[in-house]
């Protein structure tokens, strides 16, 4: 399993599909990673990798208040993936995406 790369995602939102680019880098053999969607960039936090995929923690910005969310995520082959992201929210469901490896 290779991580490394950009990685087209479409969100499943309670408001509609969304597009978002998450890129891996590995340097050195560490490997970090960042978000990009409509919401803005942040970067992974506490990245972890897992047998077959990721787990990791983001904080974003939406309507001028930080939220933190946990992001977890299962390579299903070289070239595609899925996972749920979850808002640190009592109501917020688990928000799930698909995703593919960028040319």
């Amino acid at each position: 399993m290779n991580l490394v790369g950009t990685w087209n995602l479409e969100v499943a939102t309670p408001f509609g599909r969304h597009p978002a680019t998450l890129v891996f880098k590995g340097t050195g053999g560490a490997l970090s990673a960042h978000i990009t969607s409509r919401l803005g960039d942040a970067p992974l936090e506490g990245l972890t990798v897992t047998h077959d995929g990721f787990d990791a923690r983001v904080q974003m910005e939406f309507q001028g208040k930080s939220y933190g969310a946990s992001i977890t995520g299962q390579v299903e082959s070289n070239d595609s993936l899925n996972g749920t992201i979850k808002v640190k929210l009592p109501i917020a469901p688990p928000i799930r995406y698909t995703g593919t490896r960028a040319g």
